[in-house]
């Protein structure tokens, strides 16, 4: 007896070609997120003083802590829910608009109301508050683009969610930049490039609104059908805590400093040491963002697994993962951390170089989360979300208590931005080993201790090498630099850690057979 497939469900071959386009398609965005995204934050650093360049990215920071805890979370539950079942697609994403009309609402006016207690708070002069009432509309116009976003995903329409991606990114880039010079043409004061720069942030959410309105906006619910916004709004809320507390990770060490730093030095000083440390995030953010693509590529793995109860496959994919994601986190950091001097030197303006000595620390503390990062897509991905808020309010709260700590009776300067980068740092290690602890007791897996102390080694070789060898200077720097990364590599060739092998088990992962259905 044979039974006739349901014409509405693709073919699993089909269903596997679409989700393999999909990965290249968001893939790709991504990556250019991640540029665009470095681009945007260098080239105003180029242009703009590390005062005026801190004060952005104080103001800067609170607003994406927000705009992407709200982004969020209403993609992934638009999303989820369209994905359930094409044909409400459109009812959920009318349910998404009209939650957004409370909840965008509310938190624009709430960021509007409380600019002044934000300044205050951090301890910043008045003249940021007109800068976070000005940003007080993104989170507003963007919770309404995170539906569409997340309307286009669950729909598998890949190339137009990729699309909206690098537009933002694209427009972005060229407002913000365009915007501060503009205004800097217009005006002699100093702040002027600041106000331009998210004049053009919020242009570029307008923008892009309307922009996917007009696409996505066709994609309409049957007469009748409709989607209650309680549901979506539990799963939203769900999503948004853990998203939160990602994104109060990525920016709370620039809080504590500007708090501190504004508590003993004139608020122009506070601000550029707040914008010297902001260079070196720049930096010592990038294996962070590299390994969100790792994320995306394990989550649906590990989620089907460990739904089908293979043990196997589990330990397999959690050490694989992890193994590569040390490895390559590990050399990303030696790169950044082994001729900082030369590294700074090469991208920034002198004024930028107080914090040289701090980039090796936080470098070590940032792939330390990048790492953290990829052990919470696996818990998550394994149906413990609980697990991965402890772990990264673990980050928090030890991070926070280091600065406390540490950072307020450090001498401005060099020593604070020092003392910053070590407390975050500490803060990120301790939640990174407590990820592996889980790992280890959930899934019987993490980073082999074979990789561990074979990474160690090849750490020790391309550092041993940068320090030897001879010459001064941004290009001998840079020469440094790369040479010390292929001494990394030849020695875990060499220590039989990387291999041939790897690939031939990459493969054998992803193209398991599963038994007919």
């Amino acid at each position: 007896m044979t039974t006739s497939q349901d014409p509405s469900t693709p073919p699993k071959t089909d269903a596997a070609a679409v989700a393999g386009r999909g990965a290249l398609f968001i893939g790709g965005a991504k990556v250019t997120f991640m540029i665009a995204g470095f681009l945007q934050r260098w080239l105003l650093a180029r242009f703009v003083g590390p005062a005026e360049y801190g004060a952005f990215s104080v103001v800067n920071g609170a607003i994406s802590t927000v705009n992407n805890t709200m982004v969020q979370g209403t993609t992934q539950a638009v999303c989820k829910y369209a994905a359930e079942d094409d044909a409400r697609a459109g009812a959920v994403a009318a349910a998404g608009i009209r939650l957004q009309m409370f909840v965008g609402t509310t938190v624009g006016l709430l960021f509007l109301l409380s600019a002044p207690w934000l300044a205050a708070g951090l301890g910043a002069p008045s003249y940021y508050v007109p800068w976070f009432r000005l940003v007080s509309a993104i989170p507003f116009l963007y919770g309404f683009y995170a539906v569409y976003v997340g309307l286009a995903n669950g729909l598998r329409r890949f190339a137009t969610q990729a699309a909206f991606d690098v537009l933002f990114s694209t427009l972005k880039t060229i407002l913000l930049l365009g915007g501060a010079v503009a205004f800097s043409k217009f005006s002699s004061s100093k702040t002027a490039p600041v106000t331009g720069a998210f004049v053009g942030f919020v242009a570029t959410a307008v923008i892009v609104l309307l922009v996917a309105a007009r696409v996505m906006g066709r994609v309409k619910a049957p007469a009748g059908v409709t989607f209650p916004i309680k549901r979506l709004g539990s799963f939203m809320t769900g999503v948004a805590i853990y998203a939160a507390l990602v994104n109060l990770a990525l920016n709370y060490d620039l809080f504590w400093l500007r708090r501190f730093a504004g508590a003993t030095a004139t608020a122009a000083r506070a601000d550029a040491i707040v914008g010297n440390y902001e260079a070196l995030r720049n930096l010592a953010l990038l294996p962070y963002q590299a390994l969100i693509v790792v994320t995306f590529v394990v989550f649906p793995l590990v989620s089907r697994v460990t739904f089908e109860q293979d043990r196997s496959a589990t330990l397999a994919y959690v050490r694989q993962t992890m193994r590569i994601a040390f490895v390559f986190s590990a050399g990303m950091g030696l790169a950044l951390g082994c001729r900082p001097s030369a590294l700074l030197g090469l991208l920034y303006k002198p004024e930028y170089l107080e914090g040289t000595a701090a980039l090796p620390i936080l470098a070590t503390g940032l792939c330390s989360l990048a790492l953290l990062g990829v052990a919470c897509a696996i818990i998550n991905a394994a149906g413990k979300p609980r697990v991965a808020v402890i772990l990264v309010s673990i980050t928090l709260a030890v991070g926070s208590v280091c600065a406390l700590v540490m950072v307020p009776d450090a001498e401005v300067g060099a020593p604070m931005l020092r003392a910053q980068a070590l407390a975050t740092a500490l803060g990120m290690g301790a939640g990174f080993l407590a990820s592996i602890a889980y790992l280890i007791r959930s899934f019987g897996a993490a980073v082999p201790l074979a990789t561990v102390g074979r990474t160690v080694l090849a750490l020790a070789v391309g550092t041993g090498v940068a320090q030897v060898m001879p010459g001064t200077g941004r290009l001998m720097g840079f020469v440094c630099v790369a040479v010390a990364v292929l001494a990394f590599g030849a020695t875990l060739i060499l220590a039989r850690e990387l291999g041939p092998q790897d690939r031939q088990k990459l493969d054998r992962l992803l193209r398991r057979k599963r038994p007919a259905v």
